[in-house]
């Protein structure tokens, strides 16, 4: 069973205060449901797996970005048929998959405790999460990230693992660190999974 999970958006100082005014949206949606900083070079000599996946003959996102057209969210089943692409950075590990349908980008994670999902910080949009999570566990082991790709976008994802300590006590730590920007003069999006 798929649990949904809403987690408030926190806007970074780093953005502008008109763009602050802006209300980044976080909402829970149906089940199909990075540091931000220099580009990051994509194809051979990536150490982060960048090779593998250029090999593959996988689309890099950055170098085919999506057209400028603005579409309404994909329907569950579209996703089926969603094109797999290359991130510029993907640090998961190859734990997280990357795909696209028109402008709108879904990245699945599977990791053991996932337990939460937050927007540390928008420049627009919105962002639909999901965590798969069995009946009888009380964390998940998946989430699925839903956003649109489009130019001017800067965005910032946490997934956050729970953790058992001392004594069993409960925490949370940074799993993965999804970050998505496409600014004016950038070719494509730098999209990555840290």
């Amino acid at each position: 069973m798929k649990r949904l999970l809403w987690i408030g958006t926190v806007l970074l100082g780093a953005l502008a205060p008109a763009q602050a005014s802006e209300s980044p949206i976080a909402r829970t949606a149906e089940p199909d449901g990075a540091a931000v900083g220099p580009r990051a070079e994509t194809g051979a000599g990536l150490p982060d797996g960048g090779e593998a996946a250029a090999a593959s003959g996988v689309r890099a996102l950055e170098e085919a970005p999506p057209a400028p057209e603005r579409t309404p969210r994909p329907a569950t089943a579209e996703w089926d048929a969603a094109e797999p692409v290359r991130l510029a950075r993907d640090r998961s590990g190859a734990v997280c998959k990357a795909r696209m349908r028109r402008e709108w980008l879904r990245i699945d994670c599977a990791a053991p405790s996932l337990a939460a999902v937050r927007t540390l910080g928008a420049s627009a949009g919105e962002a639909w999460f999901s965590l798969d999570q069995n009946s009888s566990e009380e964390l998940a082991t998946g989430v699925s990230v839903v956003f649109p790709v489009r130019l001017g976008d800067r965005r910032v994802i946490e997934i956050l693992t729970g953790t058992s300590g001392y004594r069993g006590e409960m925490g949370i730590s940074t799993s993965f660190v999804i970050s998505e920007q496409w600014l004016d003069g950038d070719a494509g999006p730098l999209v990555s999974v840290l």
